[in-house]
């Protein structure tokens, strides 16, 4: 029986190629839930593997698109489907509600939460002015290669991985290196357009839900934006036990 089931990636898969240089159907998009094997990975993720290891566990889980291509969005979108199907579509998260300030506790269903797609006709790369400067310059969206190198990169030049980061998200002929120092010299207001390049391009979940508050002298709704946790990627075990410390 084929576990792998059809699954509607933000992206549309409008910045995705085939092995042929074709666009990709985003109709063939499929994924299956985490396995034992996966564990492996997961349990080991850490901050300064989490690109890497999570890379190993996307060529395992997704079929249809070489996962190195995946946008953020569309990877987000992945980590969250796998934690439902995989793992449970409840969490818990802390907050304070910003009408009586007490810090509560509340469930939130991910399967609640709603996706942002990818404009439709979106193409890169894609053009922009400089306000400062006024230099034209060529974009992309950061995919999954992208984050990875950032994190290579950064293990011996901390200092400066924010713009390498972003360098990276310059579609040139110009040298990483020389794009880098390039940016450390570009005006701020420059640097935070290309920025927001990623901003105004956002796809995948949206992750805010509104809530009411539990306690009884208040009960007034309000908003919580979901953190990215790293229980995403492997959950507390405890939360899944069922024998409760006891024999049969």
């Amino acid at each position: 029986m084929d576990e792998f089931i059809p699954i509607k990636l933000p992206s549309n898969c409008l910045t995705y190629k085939d092995q042929e240089g074709n666009p990709v159907n985003p109709e063939t998009i499929a994924a299956r839930a985490y396995q034992g094997s996966d564990q492996i990975y997961l349990t080991q993720i850490n901050p300064l593997n989490l690109e890497r290891n999570y890379f190993e566990v996307l060529k395992s889980v997704l079929r249809g698109v070489d996962p190195i291509q995946l946008t953020l969005g569309d990877r987000m979108y992945l980590i969250l489907w796998e934690y439902i199907n995989s793992y449970d579509r409840m969490i818990k998260i802390k907050t304070v509600c910003s009408n009586c300030l007490s810090e509560v506790e509340i469930s939130v269903d991910l399967t609640s939460l709603e996706n942002n797609e990818l404009c439709e006709g979106f193409e890169q790369p894609y053009s922009i002015i400089l306000p400062v400067s006024k230099e034209k310059i060529s974009l992309k969206l950061l995919t999954v290669e992208d984050e990875i190198e950032v994190e290579k990169y950064s293990k011996k030049h901390k200092k400066d991985a924010m713009l390498y980061r972003y360098a990276r998200t310059i579609v040139s002929d110009m040298d990483i290196i020389a794009q880098v120092q390039k940016l450390s010299k570009m005006k701020s207001k420059d640097l935070l357009a290309i920025i927001a390049f990623q901003d105004d391009f956002h796809h995948g979940p949206i992750l805010e839900t509104t809530f009411v508050c539990p306690m009884e002298d208040c009960g007034e709704e309000d908003e919580v934006k979901i953190p990215f946790r790293s229980d995403f990627f492997f959950p507390e075990v405890s939360q899944f036990s069922v024998s409760n410390g006891k024999g049969i």
